[in-house]
């Protein structure tokens, strides 16, 4: 029996080819996640091991105390040292190319080469003073041997020359500096600048047990090997690699989804065409076990190459995702769990998925399967209560997840989506056949109508085929939809809240802007209102510390959930709703002298945050821990923001830390990250869609081997080869459209009831469904069918006609 199964794989490697590409794509994703979860690891050691390269002690200064220039001497003093060096950076924005200052940080350079966590990638390094080395990536925009402007934290500037760019493989988040500068230069940059610490390098054949040893006794200060900083520091600033890895696993197990409905149609529609065959086998002896167990095995052997080629492919799309995020070293670990887990899931769900058509093979009597094929069976009453049930139950948790609490409510609204989806699944063969004949009746042509007769003639295999598609856009549509509402809502809740047509906000964070910055920009010609914001610790005695907010003006209103909050006066507090929530505090109740006059819902962006709470900015001392503030900023409103920006910006040539922009600005700044991450969920998402074009494809070419007598005799009958694969185009472009409105359907009213649900918690969010790239969505599905139809048509116009028809 081995022996037939391998030769009928030898004799038709065509048939699973597309069920192998399925396959492939799928562990494709899972070895791809893997890698990328491990690469993230990877970059960090490979950091940290720049960070830490060289260092055989690292020191540390005790609580209360600073490393200084005192403390580096006597270290040097110790006997096995061969070279110390002070580590610390300091703020130091740089003017670009355009003349609006960046943040940046800069450090002394090391002056033991073995030391230094940077390699030289251009010019040198700076020898003396005046001059600059930057960080490759940073330096864009500026020239070697040109002019870099650096300000200090007063504003101060500091012309430098840059001599050279370093580079370092990753960054990982150790948040290494971008400046590199003598050691006298950075001291003229921030006087007050001390080390963070004091690395060692030890002599040739010095005991570094013993140095380490000796360093330990130099007063305030801890000392650990550099094996042991390495490991701290990695262990500081391991990144989140759990949360990796179950966000790529989630667009695995879609991918690994959509590829296992694929094998199923695929191996159910190879066991139709295969029931003669495995007739004859059942009656020369072949038990039904024997026919399962070969069933299985095809799918087997298709599953270990095809995971094969996954692995392999896994590795090329990480590689490429890393290049295409910007990285410039890229990482391809590929461990012993990674190869096993791929090949493992591969093997697995390819026989999984396979299982059923193999049952189905052995329920077949072998008398029976001698007979010529009929049409199939149409779904019929147990389908549509199945599908009855599953609506009902999607319906019913959407309705209690409406009523429920914001937690209980996702939930609810995540199981009712699921229940959509298997309610859509389910009766997808009850529907299929009237979509279809309505397709075929709206496009005119011969070649329609052909296509509408085949999709209907098997409704289960066309609902199958549109099922895989089904899924994978559902899930785009609804992460469309939602990240889309997230940002309309936080646009709509900034229109509301800000009334200013500009923001200006401090380079460095902890550098504020000039108190009288207001009154300076209140003077210029076309301003009509200033509001300074300023942002502090606060102490709210019994309840502890929070982040609070001092306004003046009233540019800054945040949505008002209860009480009031036209304009806040002496003896006054504002208060978000979550300190709300977490105090009990309500409007009339009050904290440290101060009266809850309002509960506020707010939206978080650069330049408006309004923390916890908010006061009056004269009431600022009664609250304030120390009495400093950060996270500065003044909102500026004009009559003509396009005639006013140069104004602005000339005002602020008084103060070089000052950035100047505009409402707009500040929305897409606000916007960036979820559009990033709305972009790699696109990304990943449609790997899970190119399966189902590939299922598409598949059952396309295996109903063309089917039908091979069929259309031979429509060719007789004067059919030529272009209308042949005309129709089988158009029954791809039916097939799409089918999976395409499906996805659709679930997606959205499954973004609606998600938006709905959340828009009782925290983040603001409406109902905003993005047409436009909804639009691009159904055009590129659309768009894809008929290259998913491409080769199956060309072989059904290759065959010959006297062969097809006497074919069985």
């Amino acid at each position: 029996m081995l022996r037939t199964v391998l030769a009928g794989l030898k004799a038709r490697p065509l048939r699973l080819l597309l069920s192998a590409v399925a396959v492939t794509l799928g562990v494709t994703f899972v070895a791809g996640s893997f890698v990328l979860t491990d690469a993230v690891g990877a970059g960090l050691r490979d950091a940290v091991a720049y960070e830490t390269r060289g260092v055989d002690a690292s020191i540390d200064a005790k609580r209360g105390l600073d490393l200084d220039d005192a403390t580096l001497a006597k270290v040097r003093q110790v006997p096995g040292v061969a070279a110390a060096e002070g580590r610390g950076g300091v703020s130091a924005p740089v003017l670009g190319p355009d003349g609006r200052p960046r943040d940046a940080a800069a450090t002394a350079l090391s002056t033991d080469e073995k030391m230094r966590p940077y390699d030289l990638a251009e010019g040198r390094f700076p020898q003396g003073a005046g001059e600059v080395a930057m960080e490759r990536n940073s330096a864009e925009g500026f020239a070697l041997g040109g002019p870099v402007t650096v300000l200090d934290e007063t504003g101060g500037r500091h012309p430098l020359t840059l001599v050279g760019t370093f580079s370092r493989p990753t960054d990982a988040g150790l948040g290494g500096a971008t400046l590199v500068v003598p050691l006298g230069t950075l001291r003229q940059i921030s006087p007050a600048a001390t080390f963070g610490e004091i690395v060692v390098r030890a002599s040739p054949g010095a005991d570094k047990a013993r140095l380490v040893a000796d360093l330990k006794k130099t007063p305030g200060v801890s000392v650990v090997t550099g094996k042991e900083a390495a490991a701290r520091l990695l262990r500081e600033t391991a990144p989140d690699t759990a949360g990796l890895a179950k966000f790529f696993t989630a667009f695995a197990v879609l991918a690994m989804v959509v590829a296992a409905m694929v094998i199923t149609n695929s191996f159910t529609i190879l066991v139709a065409q295969r029931a003669r065959e495995l007739a004859l086998l059942r009656c020369v002896g072949a038990g039904k076990r024997q026919i399962f167990g070969s069933v299985l095995i095809e799918a087997a052997v298709v599953g270990a190459v095809a995971s094969v080629a996954g692995l392999f492919g896994g590795l090329g799309v990480a590689a490429v995702l890393q290049t295409v995020a910007g990285q410039e070293t890229v990482y391809l670990p590929l461990t012993t769990r990674t190869v096993l887990a791929a090949v493992a899931i591969g093997i697995l769900v390819t026989a999984l998925a396979a299982a059923i058509p193999a049952w189905s093979a052995t329920r077949v009597a072998p008398i029976e399967a001698l007979w010529t094929p009929t049409e199939a069976k149409r779904a019929g009453r147990p389908r549509a209560i199945v599908a009855l049930i599953l609506l009902a139950a999607g319906v019913g948790a959407g309705v209690v997840a409406l009523q429920s609490s914001v937690e209980d409510g996702a939930a609810l609204a995540m199981a009712a989506m699921v229940a959509l989806l298997g309610a859509t699944l389910a009766a997808g063969p009850l529907v299929a056949g009237p979509v279809v004949r309505a397709l075929g009746s709206l496009v005119p042509g011969q070649p329609a109508d052909l296509a509408a007769l085949n999709a209907d003639r098997n409704p289960k295999r066309t609902a199958a085929s549109a099922a895989a598609l089904t899924i994978g856009l559902a899930v785009v549509a609804l992460a469309t939809t939602v990240a889309a509402g997230v940002e309309a809502g936080r646009s709509q809740g900034l229109d509301g809240q800000v009334a200013a047509d500009f923001t200006v906000t401090s380079v460095v964070a902890t550098q504020p802007l000039p108190a009288t910055l207001a009154d300076t920009l209140a003077a210029v010609p076309g301003v009509t209102a200033t509001s300074t914001r300023r942002s502090f610790s606060g102490d709210f005695g019994e309840y502890g510390t929070f982040q609070l907010t001092a306004v003046s003006g009233d540019l800054l209103r945040p949505t008002v959930l209860s009480g009031r909050l036209d304009r806040l006066g002496p003896g006054e507090i504002a208060i978000s709703k979550d300190l709300a929530e977490q105090t009990g505090l309500a409007v009339g109740g009050t904290v440290r002298s101060l009266r809850v006059v309002a509960i506020y819902d707010s939206v978080d962006a650069p330049g408006v945050d309004l923390g916890f709470a908010l006061v009056d900015l004269a009431e600022q001392g009664k609250l304030a821990m120390n009495g400093e503030s950060y996270d500065g900023s003044v909102l500026v409103k004009v009559t003509d923001p396009e005639q006013a920006r140069s104004s602005l910006e000339q005002a602020l040539s008084g103060a070089p830390l000052a950035k100047l922009s505009s409402f707009q600005e500040l929305k897409e700044e606000a916007a960036a990250p979820l559009r990033d991450t709305l972009n790699l969920m696109w990304a990943l998402t449609a790997l899970a869609v190119l399966i189902a074009f590939a299922g598409i494809a598949n059952t396309l070419s295996l109903s063309v081997l089917e039908r091979t007598r069929e259309s031979a005799l429509l060719r007789a009958l004067g059919l030529t080869r272009g209308g042949l694969g005309a129709a089988l185009t158009t029954e791809s472009v039916f097939v799409a459209v089918l999976g395409a409105a499906c996805g659709l359907l679930v997606g959205i009213a499954s973004a609606w009831l998600i938006t709905e649900v959340a828009s009782g918690g925290g983040e603001p969010i409406v109902f905003a469904p993005p047409w436009g790239r909804l639009g691009v969505l159904v055009a590129a599905a659309l768009a894809a069918a008929p290259l998913a139809a491409l080769v199956p048509a060309r072989r059904a116009g290759r065959d010959s006609l006297v062969a097809g028809i006497a074919t069985d």
